[in-house]
C-alpha cells in the first residue's frame, strides 16, 4: 500500500501522463473503424478529498442512493470487504475526475445541425465513450502497478440507474456532480457541466486510496458559469434542443430520452448505419460550447 502522505505530486503525474498518452494514441482515441480522426482533443483533471462535505450534499440533491467516495470504494475495491478488520476513512481517499474535450471538427459538425446530431458527434458518443471506458481501466492498471488501490464507480457493474425514463432519472454515481465537486465546472440550464474548456466534454472518474490536495473550486455556487441561471442572460441551449426538453422551470428528461433513444436511434441507424444514439445540440452552437461563456 502506498504511503498516503507522499502521494502528491507523483500520483497526479501518473494520472495526467496516462491520459495524455492515451489520447495521443490513434489506435485508442479515434472515431471508429475507417475514421482515424481523434474522438477527443484535450482534457482537464480535477481532484477532491473523499470527505468533501459536498458528497453528503449529493445524497440530498440526487438521492440517498448516490454513493459517497467511501461507499464506492468499500463496495467496489477487490480485496476490501465489509468483513475486513481494516476501515478506510473518507479522508484517506481522493476522487479524480476528468473531462475529455470534443474536437473542433466534431463541434463544428454538430454546430451546423438543428434537428439531429452529426455523424462526428454520434461517433464520439459511441467510439469515443468506448475509449473513455477503456481509459478508466488503463488508469486503474497504472495506479495498481504502482501500489495505489482505486475503483471506477461510473463504469462498474454495480452502477445503477434510478427512476429511469422519468424526470427523476438519476444514478448511483453522477459523473457531472462528481466533476463539480472536483472543481471542473458548474451546471448549465440544460444540465450539462460548463468547464473551463466548455460544455462539449465527456466525463469520467476514479476513487483512489491516496491523499492529493484538492483542486480549488473557482466558483461558489452550482450554476455560476451559466449565463442564464446566474444572470438571466442567454438561454440558447433551450432554443437548440429539438425535443423542447430544456426549460428555465426544469428539464423534461423523459422528452430528452425519447428524442435520444427512440427518434434518435432510428435516425442514426438509417442515416449512418450505426447502432447507437447521440444529440449534443445543446452543447454546441452556444456561448459555453468550448469555454466559459462571456456575457
Amino acid at each position: 500500500m502506498s504511503d498516503t502522505r507522499s502521494d502528491h505530486p507523483h500520483l497526479t503525474t501518473v494520472v495526467e501522463s496516462a491520459i495524455a498518452g492515451f489520447l495521443a494514441d490513434p489506435d485508442r482515441n479515434s472515431l471508429g473503424p475507417g475514421h482515424p480522426e481523434p474522438a477527443w482533443s484535450d482534457f482537464l483533471v480535477g481532484y477532491s478529498r473523499g470527505d468533501d462535505p459536498l458528497y453528503l450534499t449529493l445524497k440530498e440533491v440526487i438521492g440517498d442512493f448516490h454513493w459517497s467516495p467511501a461507499e464506492a470504494f468499500a463496495l467496489l475495491y477487490d480485496g476490501f470487504t465489509d468483513s475486513s478488520e481494516e476501515t478506510v476513512l473518507p479522508a484517506e481517499l481522493t476522487v479524480i475526475s476528468w473531462a475529455l474535450c470534443q474536437t473542433e471538427a466534431t463541434r463544428a459538425a454538430n454546430r451546423a445541425e438543428t434537428a439531429f446530431p452529426s455523424e462526428h458527434w454520434v461517433r464520439s458518443r459511441l467510439f469515443g465513450q468506448a475509449a473513455n471506458v477503456a481509459l478508466h481501466h488503463e488508469l486503474l492498471d497504472a495506479l495498481a502497478a504502482r501500489g495505489w488501490a482505486a475503483v471506477a464507480p461510473g463504469v462498474s457493474e454495480e452502477w445503477k440507474e434510478y427512476f429511469a425514463h422519468t424526470d427523476r432519472w438519476a444514478s448511483s454515481w453522477s459523473e457531472r456532480h462528481v466533476a463539480h465537486v472536483c472543481g471542473l465546472g458548474t451546471f448549465g440550464l440544460c444540465g450539462g457541466l460548463i468547464t473551463a474548456k466548455g460544455k462539449a466534454v465527456r466525463l469520467g472518474s476514479l476513487v483512489v486510496r491516496a491523499s492529493i490536495p484538492p483542486t480549488p473550486r473557482p466558483y461558489s455556487g452550482p450554476f455560476d458559469h451559466c449565463l442564464y441561471l446566474s444572470r438571466g442572460l442567454c438561454g440558447l441551449c433551450a432554443d437548440r434542443c429539438p425535443a423542447g426538453s430544456v426549460d428555465p422551470h426544469g428539464r423534461d428528461k423523459s422528452a430528452c430520452l425519447h428524442r435520444l433513444r427512440v427518434v434518435g436511434e432510428e435516425y442514426v441507424r438509417e442515416r449512418f448505419g450505426l447502432d447507437g444514439y447521440g444529440c449534443g445540440l445543446c452543447q454546441t452552437g452556444v456561448p459555453c460550447e468550448s469555454g466559459l461563456p462571456q456575457p
